[in-house]
């Protein structure tokens, strides 16, 4: 992946190409070594009242259970209540893009699960950010070939998170800078704990600088994203936006 980056970055300057090649090849990644149960893609997630986030990088979501409201190419238009996981990706992580990312991740964080049914009497429960869920909340990651310093960047984001009043359910959760090291959360008391892909209420963002970045990034979200599973889809609240007859007239 580094060899990828490279090579574009000595042929050309365009950021929109450079840009491609780091989406392209760390979408390549994620499809040969996550599990086949988790689909890949980009594109743009609804929800059953309408709402659409802005358009994102990677969306990570059900493979066998997600319906495809729209496709082109690797573009796809899916419903929020299949998706586990958003990643953006950038060629260079600044304050410019950490800007965008946190616009990106509201209109994320504005769409709302609700065309689900759990079966009785059992009730499936997850345990992220210190709460249960009846359904998979979105998790966001960043991953970038290359930043500012990791703990200018820490800042930056941790600061976000404050003035915003941002929950830890509606916070960038983990950082993966191929050519710096891993922002992830971690319990601070005498020395620091082990590292955890989300946040919680006692975690803070800590920064760890090492040459192998993308094995750590990897670790950590596997260990969430091998735990995935839908409940039951509801897609009728979809559908029944929709008007099926035509008008008489």
């Amino acid at each position: 992946m580094r060899s990828d980056f490279e090579k574009v970055r000595k042929a050309t300057d365009h950021p929109g190409l450079k840009g491609n090649v780091v989406e392209e090849s760390f979408r390549s990644f994620l499809r040969n070594y996550l599990p086949q149960s988790l689909d890949i893609s980009t594109g743009i997630l609804v929800d059953a009242d309408g709402r659409v986030s802005k358009q994102l990088d990677i969306i990570i979501s059900d493979a066998a259970k997600t319906p495809i409201f729209y496709k082109s190419g690797e573009m796809r238009v899916i419903p929020v209540e299949c998706a586990y996981s958003v990643i953006e990706v950038k060629t260079f992580l600044d304050q410019k893009e950490l800007d965008r990312i946190f616009n990106n991740m509201k209109s994320v964080r504005s769409l709302k699960k609700k065309a689900y049914f759990t079966p009785q009497p059992f009730t499936p429960l997850f345990t992220f950010y210190g709460q249960s869920w009846e359904i998979w909340p979105i998790n966001y990651f960043v991953f970038a070939a290359d930043s500012i310093g990791l703990v200018s960047l820490v800042d930056l984001i941790y600061d976000r998170h404050q003035s915003e009043q941002l929950p830890e359910w509606s916070r960038i959760d983990t950082v993966c800078v191929l050519n710096k090291g891993v922002i992830a959360n971690a319990e601070v008391k005498e020395e620091v704990g082990p590292l955890k892909a989300l946040s919680y209420p006692t975690s803070q963002l800590v920064a760890l600088s090492t040459s192998r970045a993308l094995l750590l990034f990897y670790t950590l979200i596997s260990q969430i994203l091998h735990q995935a599973r839908l409940p039951v889809f509801r897609i009728t609240d979809y559908t029944n936006q929709l008007s099926i007859w035509p008008e008489n007239k």
